[in-house]
């Protein structure tokens, strides 16, 4: 009989979704026998207000409420405040993801795996209940840990750093369940590139400093003021600027390339962006999980530009606090800091030595790997 493992995301941001799909991929490259791989979204396993209220509060708070979305995350961080909290989410969780407690439990898979608490919270009330036996693996998207991530029922927790293992612990986790193996990326950004091959393509020049400007999956954050600071930086450079999805800001940054007759290439959503960060030689962008699991993977420096309260300051205070990145707290400092690192290499090259101590590009393989020896 096939080994039955699933692998459950929500869409609330994409990094949980990417996460999922780098084990699946892992999974499609090690050709593991007699196992059977399924990929679900739990939120398609709610009910439709359910499914569009959950990403749209989530992208309304961290886009146009910050403030209030970092209030909110460190308040209900706060113990008693996620014990009284926590029961009403898994009141309403439950009611809502009915569809999905009836998939599980046809399904009847050996072992979940889950990228995101809604899903790990909903399986692990499923445990308590012994409305399935199914191993429950939980993997925490990012650097530092929220109460959120904490399931009764979890048979094991996935996490970036020994710094989230030791948060685990405090909250009373069996240590024998924490395994401090990264955050999964995809395999692709674990291998080797072929740089001369990629600046051919690509039409970029090997001999400038490169700068790589990601504003992630939905193409947020101040890209058009990162924009401007790069312009008024004498020393001649070439940039890359992904957009994403918002067509929008392609169309406003195109704009400033030809206003300020800047050498820069504007890209929309790419999915080679492994690539880009191979040439690359810094990296300004949000300082969500996946983004700096995937920067660590390539090496590339990152900086960030005004991390949102919550879980970006938290992943951005650990790169910084293993010299792996720089935090830029607003744009009137921004160019100071670009021109600290343009101008001296070696500043450059011990940033690179320190992410060399903290990278784990191999985490899809590994939690591919847990998962399929569960039980065997």
């Amino acid at each position: 009989m096939n080994k039955k493992i699933l692998i459950v995301y929500a869409t609330a941001g994409i990094g949980h979704k990417k996460a999922s799909m780098a084990v699946k991929k892992a999974y499609e490259e090690m050709k593991l026998p007699g196992v059977e791989v399924t990929m679900i979204d739990a939120l398609d396993y709610t009910n439709d207000f359910f499914k569009w209220s959950y990403l749209q509060a989530y992208l309304l708070m961290v886009n146009k409420l910050p403030t209030f979305w970092g209030l909110s995350y460190y308040l209900t961080d706060i113990p008693f405040v996620d014990l009284f909290v926590s029961y009403i989410r898994r009141i309403n969780n439950w009611a809502n993801s009915k569809k999905l407690v009836k998939y599980i439990a046809d399904m009847k898979p050996d072992v979940i795996i889950s990228t995101h608490f809604f899903a790990s919270e909903v399986i692990a009330d499923l445990k308590e209940k012994n409305l399935t036996s199914s191993k429950l693996i939980t993997i925490v998207t990012d650097y530092g840990l929220h109460a959120w991530w904490v399931c009764e029922g979890t048979d094991a927790y996935i996490v970036a750093s020994e710094d989230t293992r030791r948060d685990l612990e405090k909250r009373g986790v069996d240590p024998a369940k924490i395994r401090v193996m990264g955050i999964p990326i995809e395999p692709v950004f674990s291998k080797t590139m072929d740089k001369p091959k990629i600046f051919k393509e690509t039409g970029l020049r090997d001999d400038l400093f490169t700068i790589l400007v990601i504003g992630g999956g939905f193409g947020v954050g101040p890209i058009e003021g990162i924009v401007k600071v790069i312009s008024q930086i004498p020393k001649e450079l070439q940039t890359v600027v992904v957009c994403g999805k918002n067509e929008d800001l392609v169309r406003k940054i195109q704009s400033l390339k030809d206003e300020y007759k800047l050498n820069m290439k504007v890209l929309g959503f790419i999915d080679n962006v492994y690539e880009y960060m191979d040439i690359s030689d810094i990296l300004i962008s949000k300082s969500g999980g996946i983004t700096v699991s995937e920067s660590l993977a390539k090496e590339i420096p990152l900086v960030v530009i005004s991390p949102i309260l919550g879980q970006e300051t938290r992943n951005c205070a650990f790169l910084v606090r293993n010299n792996a990145a720089i935090k830029v707290n607003k744009l009137d400092d921004l160019k100071a800091a670009l021109e600290g690192i343009i101008t001296d290499p070696v500043k450059l090259d011990k940033m690179k030595e320190a992410i060399k101590l903290i990278k784990k590009p191999y985490s899809a393989y590994e939690v591919a790997k847990l998962a399929y020896e569960y039980d065997k």
